[in-house]
């Protein structure tokens, strides 16, 4: 185990599949357009005239795609919708500071502007969706005086915004976990494509609906079946064709029923319904919500393995570690937002004492009696393409240098574009949504009346397991709470002061830092640094239909620190 504490720096193969469990993302696309991806290429920015970000800091938590996104906003139109004033709102056209929580409320007011302006692409509308004229009166119901009373968000700044959308020849949005990780994350995508369906912005270059995933891999994850209520491919485990296709595929009885997704787990644990558990690539005690109630669950099962690169917070609380290869030892395939397969090959050979994760998985698998051969990418995409429709051409000697874009054909040929004709489900469904606010805030206004967000900052790469590890770790040396200057003067804070930071669940000490990047009544900070303890604030509050935790909105209350100063 000394050899566990590791030089080579990467990511693994798996990254945060498990997350994916509860990422409504997918689940949002699903029912409005019947796909789980990217609608478009992020590489069409060129024939893109608007883009919309709604929900990321791109520069930040995406620099790659956010360097294009900057470069765009810098001479283009653009749209930012979030609650911080972040590096591309500073240099958006129009910045949508809405109070965090709002996501449904403050699409709402956009569409009900492009209806208002008659703005609608009524061929689009006529021609490829289902449900539109009860969207359109459910839209058109709401009081647009209420809306930016709930939203923050002046009516006019949101009709302007609307307008340049709608009146582009071609705008794309771009959405993160500011949407996603909140109680009505799901709707908050449906709406998000509903905004594309209303506008005709879906089925050719520059246009689309594109997730900005949260970790590597998660569109890869997704495609090889990590939801626990669909199979690789996407496939419903619980119908009775595609269950049985599964059986004769991997000759194996299998469960018919949904399984648990990740905060069921923990309730499941803590009731004595679930014994054991196998954690790949995911630091939950750090980054999961309500970090006391994590390890309560982990403390319950009769097993924990966890299978890392490094000895994380997780890791120390596991019974059994199985010490696993970065990226830069193994190859396999990496799948992104654009559904683009890459392949990943090897570079230096695996730490002694670690494995690749594939291998690792294989041997389990031999010593629990069913056979299998040593872990090949080659022959495992082989067997991928079998069973996955969508991967039916993929052949890892033909991947290339840029990999393919699936649905891969038989042939080989890939698809650069989805629905350019028809989507999946045939026509696109428009799904309406009603702004509820998130019981976090409802119960415990009173005694908690600020609203903490949590995000990323460059320098480290979400709960800085890898990052920390590096030269990184001196250029940003810690978590720090982000506070209006008005807020700070109300509690007598100055820069570089501890604060306490209060919730239902706890309570935190962090270093101020004052400033004008959040409105009055917002805070904000990230949870880079394990000894910060910021998901020990954090709820079990969870979007309705995915479980993704709400790491959004936080009821919390401030004091300064008593008789700390840094």
């Amino acid at each position: 185990m000394q050899k566990f504490i590791r030089a080579v720096i990467g990511t693994n193969n798996i990254d945060s599949c498990a997350r994916v469990c509860h990422s409504p993302t997918a689940l949002g696309m699903q029912r409005t357009f019947g796909t789980g991806a990217a609608t478009n290429s992020i590489i069409d920015l060129k024939f893109t005239d608007c883009i919309m970000v709604i929900g990321a800091n791109p520069t930040s938590g995406h620099p790659v795609t956010g360097a294009k996104l900057k470069q765009f906003a810098m001479k283009g139109t653009s749209i930012v919708i979030d609650p911080c004033r972040t590096e591309l709102a500073r240099f958006a056209t129009y910045h949508l500071q809405l109070k965090p929580g709002t996501n449904v409320a403050m699409l709402n007011m956009l569409l009900y502007y492009i209806i208002a302006e008659g703005l609608e692409d009524k061929s689009f509308i006529e021609q490829r969706t289902e449900g539109y004229e009860d969207f359109r009166k459910h839209v058109m119901s709401f009081n647009i005086d209420e809306l930016s009373a709930i939203t923050g968000v002046d009516k006019d700044l949101a009709r302007k915004a609307a307008i340049a959308y709608a009146s582009a020849g071609n705008a794309m949005s771009f959405h993160g976990l500011g949407v996603t990780e909140h109680s009505q994350g799901t709707y908050t995508v449906m709406l998000i494509a509903d905004l594309a369906m209303i506008t005709g912005n879906i089925g050719r270059r520059g246009v689309g609906v594109n997730p900005l995933r949260g970790q590597n891999n998660v569109q890869g994850a997704a495609d090889m079946g990590c939801q626990p209520h669909q199979g690789a491919g996407y496939l419903d485990v619980t119908d009775p064709q595609i269950h049985q296709k599964y059986e004769n595929f991997y000759n194996a009885k299998l469960p018919i029923h949904i399984g648990y997704k990740i905060p069921q787990m923990y309730d499941a644990a803590i009731n004595g319904k679930l014994k054991a558990l196998w954690l790949m690539g995911e630091d939950n005690v750090q980054t999961d919500p309500n970090t006391n109630h994590v390890k309560k669950a982990l403390n319950e099962l009769d097993l924990l393995v966890v299978q890392e690169i490094f000895m994380t917070e997780t890791a120390k609380m596991a019974h059994v570690v199985l010490p696993a290869s970065s990226f830069l030892e193994k190859s396999g395939t990496f799948t992104n937002g654009e559904r683009r397969i890459q392949k990943v090959q090897a570079t230096v050979a695996p730490i002694e004492g670690t494995k690749p994760d594939g291998q690792i998985i294989a041997e389990i698998m031999q010593r629990m009696g069913y056979a299998q051969s040593d872990y090949d990418p080659k022959t495992i995409l082989e067997e991928v393409s079998q069973i996955v429709p969508f991967f039916a051409g993929v052949k890892w000697d033909e991947l290339g240098d840029n990999g393919k874009q699936w649905p891969v054909l038989p042939d080989g040929s890939d698809t650069e574009i989805l629905h350019t004709e028809s989507f999946k489900r045939g026509k696109g469904k428009f799904i309406t949504a009603t702004w509820k606010e998130t019981t976090e805030l409802s119960d415990n206004s009173r005694e908690f009346p600020y609203i903490l967000t949590t995000n990323r900052e460059l320098e480290h790469y979400n709960c800085g397991t890898m990052t920390r590890r590096t030269n990184n770790a001196q250029i940003l040396k810690e978590d720090v709470l982000m506070i209006n200057p008005e807020d700070a003067t109300n509690h007598n804070i100055k820069d570089g002061d501890m604060v306490c930071v209060i919730s239902p669940r706890g309570k935190i000490d962090v270093k101020a830092r004052i400033t004008d990047e959040v409105k009055q009544g917002v805070l904000s900070s990230t949870f880079h640094f394990p000894e910060i303890k910021m998901n020990d604030l954090t709820s079990s509050v969870a979007d309705s239909d995915a479980l993704c935790p709400e790491y959004k909105v936080v009821a919390v209350n401030i004091r300064k620190s008593k008789g700390m100063r840094v």
